[in-house]
């Protein structure tokens, strides 16, 4: 067995081998590190395992490098799941033996590995999120019986005093960056350009799906997902202010869901969010119960990440400055610091 940086020539034998795995996820395709690679220049550097011409294991990687937070590799950046992907043991061995000597060989203060279940590895673990995950219903009209009594109400409700439309289409980019961009800078948290999205649909083609839930013409709120296999993952998404009080996100995901069951989707993936943070509580609200996600740190040199998470007291005055940002201005300065929070 080798363990080998990969050669673009090998990008499509690794993405059907990650597609193929039954841990594997969009994230680790060479696809997704190819949109991180435009939109922050950060550089892949994936580690494949190989055995003759079999891929044996994958291990995708970026390195990040940004004045304020250093040098660090992480699997991967801006996505929620990563790390390694192997066939046996021996490839998990060869591939964190590998992954450690990169480590070193870029002097990085550390390397992240985002772990979707238990991981493979005994490097130090921290566990600052949880994922949603749930398996979808046989048919559509499933869905709302799912879903706990309180919160099916304000989906009925919202339906019903909204008349709301569901639609979808990449032409609803622009209404989902808009309502993206507000739902962000009233968080107080940096955006992407709208170029990063419209490289997502162009790499992922028919597997990116744009959603949104419209009342009299106007998009109330969008998602924008990925699909793998039989999973969806609703990843990016946006809303007007008083959505959540209309039960227009309720609505929006409930019709999602319903979309998944006709499309042939057998498990949601909501994804992750921050332990006891408002976006958790309303995938519990929705009837998602949470799983503790593994993030494992390698410290080739010792130390330990700093964190400039939404929970850190440090980041209060940022986010008070980016909330109160003229909208043009969120949208310019945005990009430039999620250089910094990958």
């Amino acid at each position: 067995m080798s363990v080998e940086l990969l050669d673009v020539r090998h990008s499509r034998a690794v993405d059907r081998y990650v597609l193929a795995h039954p841990r594997g996820t969009p994230f680790h395709e060479t696809r997704w590190l190819d949109l991180v690679k435009s939109t922050s220049g950060f550089e892949p550097r994936t580690l494949v395992a190989w055995s003759g011409r079999e891929v044996r294991g994958v291990l995708p990687l970026a390195l990040v490098a940004a004045p304020i937070t250093g040098r660090r590799l992480v699997s991967v950046p801006y996505g929620v799941y990563g790390g390694i992907l192997a066939s046996d043991a021996e490839a998990i061995g060869a591939l964190d033996e590998a992954a450690h000597l990169l480590a070193r060989n870029t002097h990085v203060r550390y390397m992240e590995l985002r772990y979707l279940g238990a991981p493979p590895t005994s490097h130090p673990s921290v566990t600052a999120y949880e994922t949603y995950r749930r398996e979808l219903p046989d048919a559509p009209e499933g869905v709302l019986a799912m879903i706990p009594r309180k919160a099916r109400a304000e989906v009925r409700k919202a339906r019903e005093r909204l008349a709301l439309e569901f639609v979808h289409g990449p032409q609803l980019l622009d209404g989902f960056y808009t309502l993206y961009c507000l739902n962000k800078r009233s968080l107080g948290s940096p955006v992407f350009r709208k170029s990063h999205f419209q490289r997502m649909l162009d790499l992922y083609g028919n597997r990116a799906l744009l959603h949104g839930v419209a009342a009299n013409g106007e998009l109330l709120a969008a998602v924008l997902s990925l699909a793998s296999g039989q999973v969806i993952y609703p990843y990016y998404s946006g809303a007007r202010p008083d959505a959540g009080r209309l039960g227009v996100n309720n609505a929006m995901y409930a019709s999602l869901m319903e979309d998944a069951v006709v499309r042939g989707y057998r498990l949601f993936d909501f994804g992750r969010s921050r332990v006891g943070s408002g976006p958790a509580s309303f995938k519990q609200h929705m009837g998602f119960e949470p799983t503790a996600l593994h993030y494992q740190f390698d410290f080739p040199y010792g130390g330990k990440p700093s964190s400039l998470s939404p929970s850190n007291p440090k980041m209060a005055i940022p986010q008070q400055v980016l909330s109160r940002l003229p909208m043009w201005m969120a949208r310019l300065v945005g990009p430039m610091l999620m250089r910094h929070v990958p």
